[in-house]
């Protein structure tokens, strides 16, 4: 009886390993995509070499044929190369001081016009925002004083100086940025400054 017990046992557990085992399945679905031996290995029994180069298989070549990183990569570089040459350049229209002579202590209009080079219309040109400075520097190059300029109208920024500094010849640094394009433009005017008592 008890020998009866163990061999059917056993016999069920001898079944129920050959049922799992027709059931489970080691293929590997990068493995399916190597595409067929059968050349290649006759090729190699009767000593006849396919190619020189060796033959790329494996899951290596499924990754490199459908990874998406290298494809957007690429895609992104294309749009900023494209985005690159696409900008537009600022250029300054004009710029003036008023007066351009002016007395020491007295008050400066420093006015500055802006343009994308490339726009097609004026309305384009009047709907520019920009970060706008002007630097003053002496005649030795130091710096005296940093504006930050203000849109009054169009593409026109403007503010005023005060000139509390020495008799002398000013240089006027412009510089400018917006979205579209940036641009910085060195003694970009002059602006001379005389003793109150010099009424020339």
């Amino acid at each position: 009886m008890k020998y009866s017990i163990s061999i059917l046992v056993g016999m069920l557990f001898l079944l129920s390993i050959i049922a799992l085992a027709s059931h489970a399945s080691a293929e590997c679905a990068s493995c399916m995509k190597e595409g067929d031996w059968s050349e290649s290995a006759n090729a190699f029994i009767n000593g006849q070499p396919i190619s020189d180069e060796p033959i790329a298989f494996g899951p290596k070549v499924v990754r490199k044929t459908t990874s998406q990183f290298e494809n957007q990569d690429k895609a992104t570089d294309a749009a900023g190369q494209s985005g690159a040459d696409a900008s537009a350049e600022l250029i300054l229209k004009s710029i003036k001081a008023t007066p351009a002579k002016a007395y020491q202590a007295s008050i400066v209009k420093i006015t500055a016009a802006f343009a994308l080079n490339g726009s097609t219309s004026a309305e384009e040109q009047t709907e520019l925002q920009l970060t706008a400075t002007a630097t003053i520097k002496d005649s030795a190059g130091k710096e005296v004083e940093k504006l930050n300029l203000i849109k009054t109208s169009g593409n026109e920024y403007s503010k005023d100086w005060t000139a509390n500094v020495p008799p002398g010849i000013y240089s006027v640094d412009i510089a400018a940025s917006s979205l579209e394009a940036a641009g910085n433009f060195a003694n970009a005017m002059l602006i001379e400054v005389v003793s109150s008592g010099n009424s020339s």
